[in-house]
């Protein structure tokens, strides 16, 4: 594939580019830094990617480029690879490229094609910088991208502290977010640089397209003033979002690697536009929030012990003294053998092992969790379970140790022997 490179390192040599003076998103952050451009071939990429090795003496910037195969378009997406790595190589920019299978992901956590995409892309793309050791991840979004996440966000079910454009991350720069998509286009026109069209850009069967080919231009052409007025509201939901967050500062939610708590008496002693907040905050450490997901949850609020299923393997949990929401792989189910010559034995996915002294240590017995029928001292383990008001997860997590067909101790619950005991590994 022709890359117009003479015409290119000419430009390069002469320092002639359209001025983004003053434009540039986090310029400060970008000197001095080694950077991960996300590079898909298309106009907005390419016009970044040239920009920044435009300024990369000036800025003293380390230059790399990921392009990420999706596995979705077939030969169009060969295409797109190909001319990344010809328009890399040109340039003399390091790429790596990433292939990822977003139908089978789609597949497994019934997640649409736009949110399996994104979601697998960001995970290449953080895996290269951290094969580099690099400092940022740049991505090529602009003005109008973040004024369609409004309308995206609002089609979808957006809340109303939660329409501004993109989740910040401190590691992900996006250097032309003040930049609309005209000036883009104005510098890849200017520079005369190439670049490839992806085909599903054009069709309106998706929520973002559809807003950028039918809805923004009739906006641009009516009052291209309006565009201005929903980067406002966009802020002012930020900053709705900030006040929130300070407001609900002191609340007693915990955060672990897969899971989220929180004390049930504390939510329902808030307003009802307080708790969805609160849950929103829960559930974005996890998976894209989506109105349905806050309304389903809060409608568990009320009532016996739930639980529902949520997007990426997720499930929340209403029970007797928390919400929480956790992996369903926190909650499998195990058996373990303890053989005669084993004193401890392992238990991974609850990180923590259970130990066996005196009399114990040379026997043969069962490490298991719960299971329907299990009975104790002639009294029903759930029974006991529901008196102690052992919430759900944590009876669902509780160990089992079981000697010829028997329980002989239960974790927290009935610690009848000495000889065994639970270690929490650190972690």
């Amino acid at each position: 594939m022709k890359i117009n490179g003479k015409i290119m390192r000419r430009l390069v040599g002469e320092n002639q580019t359209i001025s983004f003076d003053g434009k540039i998103i986090d310029i400060d952050r970008l000197k001095n830094s080694k950077i991960v451009v996300a590079f898909s071939g298309g106009r907005d990429s390419v016009a970044l990617l040239h920009y920044l090795y435009l300024m990369r003496e000036s800025y003293n910037i380390k230059l790399y480029a990921c392009h990420v195969n999706h596995g979705i378009r077939g030969e169009m997406g060969d295409r797109d690879e190909d001319f990344c790595k010809s328009f890399c190589m040109e340039f003399k920019i390091p790429l790596f490229i990433k292939k990822i299978d977003v139908p089978s992901h789609v597949s497994r956590f019934n997640l649409s094609v736009e949110d399996a995409a994104r979601k697998l892309r960001y995970l290449a793309l953080f895996e290269v910088l951290q094969e580099l050791g690099a400092d940022y991840i740049a991505t090529a979004h602009h003005l109008d991208d973040i004024v369609e996440t409004f309308f995206v966000k609002v089609f979808t079910g957006g809340a109303i502290y939660n329409l501004k454009g993109f989740d910040r991350n401190d590691r992900v720069l996006r250097p032309f977010a003040n930049l609309e998509r005209m000036q883009i286009e104005e510098y890849i026109k200017h520079n005369k640089l190439e670049y490839v069209d992806d085909e599903t850009n054009f069709s309106s069967d998706y929520v973002r397209n559809w807003v950028r080919l039918k809805i923004i231009p009739e906006i641009r052409n009516y009052n291209r003033g309006y565009l201005n007025n929903i980067y406002s509201i966009q802020e002012q939901s930020s900053e709705l979002k900030n006040f929130l967050h300070n407001h609900l500062a002191d609340s007693p939610m915990k955060f672990d690697r897969f899971l989220a708590h929180l004390d049930k008496k504390y939510l329902l002693s808030k307003s009802l536009f307080e708790r969805r907040f609160l849950l929103a905050k829960m559930f974005e450490k996890f998976f894209r929030v989506e109105k349905k997901h806050i309304d389903n949850a809060m409608n568990l609020l009320v009532g016996k012990s739930k639980r529902i299923n949520m997007p990426d393997g997720f499930i929340f949990e209403v029970s007797m003294n928390k919400v929480i929401i956790f992996h369903r792989d926190l909650i499998e189910k195990f058996i373990f053998l303890k053989k005669e010559s084993d004193d401890i034995v392992f238990l991974p996915k609850l990180c923590k092992y259970i130990k066996f002294d005196g009399s114990l240590r040379d026997a043969v017995l069962i490490i298991r969790n719960r299971k329907d029928g299990d009975r104790v001292d002639g009294s029903k383990l759930k029974d006991i379970l529901i008196e102690k008001k052992i919430d759900k997860f944590d009876r669902d997590r509780l160990v089992v140790v079981e000697k010829d067909g028997k329980i002989i101790w239960v974790e927290n619950v009935w610690e009848v022997n000495e000889n065994i005991k639970a270690v929490d590994m650190e972690v």
